[in-house]
């Protein structure tokens, strides 16, 4: 009896380990009380706050190029030196007109001088006077409408040369040397790289989330960029209609992020940002891959006695790695994370370590 009693402890110890290690690999975790944050992926550009193009003002010729891309330059500066070689014959046939003007300004402006002298003692007429007065404003008419005529011919033609507006970095030069430059064509642009931003654009459900100093990080792997101190600055109240990369028409919004003055990356840079649009601390959480929905609710697989147990749940806020549970969970409960479809209410279930 003795023995058929062993026999029997062994048979059911037997059974036992069999059916601890029988049914459905699955991998699990435990609720737990954590932070869990709701992060906004998308691609952004790095762009600069103040950028300025300089143009042509009028038909030009492009004379030598004082500055190269990535110099800096102060207001004033000459980035083109004297240009073109027929507006600067035009300007001085204007001047040699101006000068000749300025002699015959100077004669008819002393014989009215002298005139009046002769009217006040009565040796001429007031017509006289008059007549030689209106002369010499004539001409003086004439000497400051080829001033002006001259001051325009120069900075049209940039015969005067091209010289900054602002203070900051030549980013592009779009001249050569000894091009003839067309009317409001781009010759230069300078920007301000001490204040540079992000610029993205998110679905339009999702602004609604955004708030200005929300924290985002930004990272660009080519760069080596990993900054996490972005924070939002503007979010832009007008919705446009953007074609995504699929050829989907979407409903977007732009969002402008603040960059640190120290984060070294050229503008015009792609970079993923992923802005923190809510965080919630001191919740109970679960794997987001632990929740489905089905039939417009929300569940989970707990484990109990070795079998998966189907647990409707009800959940708040859905972050990036972590779901908060409003309830249906405890802290400590053994949920499954990802089920297949080999997984089902009362199914059997091992836990892989």
């Amino acid at each position: 009896m003795i023995i058929s009693a062993g026999i029997a402890i062994f048979v059911i110890a037997v059974i036992i380990a069999l059916a601890m290690n029988t049914g459905v690999p699955v991998e699990t975790a435990k609720t737990d009380i954590g932070e869990t944050e709701k992060i906004l992926k998308e691609t952004g550009t790095v762009e600069a706050v103040k950028s300025v193009t300089i143009v042509a003002k009028g038909l030009m010729e492009a004379g030598g190029l004082t500055v190269e891309e990535g110099d800096e330059v102060k207001a004033g500066d000459i980035l083109l030196a004297d240009t073109g070689a027929s507006a600067a014959l035009d300007i001085k046939s204007q001047q040699a007109q101006l000068a000749g003007l300025q002699v015959e300004y100077n004669t008819a402006r002393r014989q009215a001088d002298a005139n009046k002298s002769l009217f006040d003692s009565g040796a001429i007429s007031r017509y006289e006077y008059d007549a030689s007065e209106s002369a010499a404003k004539q001409l003086g008419a004439q000497i400051e409408s080829v001033r002006y005529a001259i001051q325009s011919q120069i900075e049209s033609s940039g015969a005067g040369g091209i010289t900054a507006t602002v203070d900051g970095v030549i980013t592009d030069i779009f001249v050569k040397q000894g091009e003839t430059i067309q009317a409001g064509s781009p010759l230069f642009e300078i920007t301000d790289l001490s204040d540079i931003y992000v610029k993205t654009e998110v679905i339009a459900d999702d602004a609604d989330r955004i708030h200005e100093g929300n924290t985002v990080g930004i990272y660009n792997k080519n760069t080596g960029l990993d900054y996490a101190d972005g924070l939002v600055k503007k979010v832009h109240l007008k919705v446009e209609n953007k074609m995504s990369d699929l050829g989907v028409n979407q409903k977007r919004v732009t969002v402008e992020i603040s960059l640190g003055s120290s984060v070294d990356i050229r503008l015009g840079s792609d970079v993923t940002v992923e802005i923190i649009a809510e965080k919630k601390g001191n919740v109970l959480r679960v794997p987001e891959a632990a929740v489905f929905e089905k039939e417009q609710k929300n569940y989970v697989y707990v484990i109990e006695g070795g079998k998966a147990t189907l647990r409707e749940i009800m959940i708040g806020l859905e972050g990036e790695h972590f779901t908060e549970i409003v309830s249906g969970l405890t802290k400590g409960d053994l949920v499954i994370i990802s089920p297949g479809d080999d997984v089902s209410d009362g199914v059997r279930v091992k836990v892989e370590h």
